[in-house]
């Protein structure tokens, strides 16, 4: 997914990427290689009435899950998010079709810019199943995680693409930094249920 120019993105859309492009520059198998190559831009949107409750503040990842399975409509989508204050989180969201970002952890107004993949539901459950963090689940991209139980599988080639929902805008090129990100190959293997 080639990024192009966008009109429409903001200055923290912007700081939100180069920041991104600095972490991957850095030469190791990131979280934040994987969003600038396959992540999306998502606008920050109020929480809407009669959503399922939001969850503790210290949840991201189980937050965001739980509200995408309970929620026909929107996508467990994770990667990071950028405050006021420029402050760069990992961190796990749900995405409807036309880009909204609705934080279930978050007040409204706290991200400025999310940047993330969504994902498939059913994906998301392989994973949790594979790497047994039904119980404590801390996200998919997180490096611990694919380090210790899924041989950097989603670190080195990403979200399979079946399961990879193209959701938000695409994310600028050129801002702030000059990272590139690495490219998955054509035949790389999949993480299996």
């Amino acid at each position: 997914m080639a990024p192009i120019e966008n009109a429409e993105t903001s200055l923290h859309e912007r700081v939100l990427v180069g920041a991104l492009r600095a972490r991957a520059a850095r030469g190791r198998l990131t979280a934040e290689a994987v969003v600038l190559d396959q992540g999306r831009l998502q606008t920050p949107s109020p929480w809407p009435v009669g959503m399922p409750r939001r969850g503790n503040g210290g949840a991201g990842f189980p937050n965001a899950w739980r509200v995408a399975r309970r929620s026909p409509g929107l996508a467990y989508t994770e990667g990071f998010a950028i405050e006021e204050d420029g402050t760069v989180s990992r961190h796990a969201w749900c995405v409807d079709r036309h880009g909204h970002a609705f934080d279930p952890t978050w007040p409204d107004g706290r991200a400025r810019a999310y940047a993330g993949i969504a994902m498939a539901t059913g994906w998301v459950a392989a994973v949790q199943c594979r790497t047994c963090t039904r119980t404590r689940f801390p996200g998919v991209l997180d490096v611990t995680l694919q380090h210790t139980r899924d041989a950097d599988r989603v670190l080195t080639y990403g979200v399979p693409e079946p399961d990879l929902l193209v959701l938000g805008r695409a994310l600028p090129a050129g801002s702030l930094a000059t990272a590139t990100p690495p490219r998955r190959e054509a035949g790389t293997p999949e993480l299996a249920a």
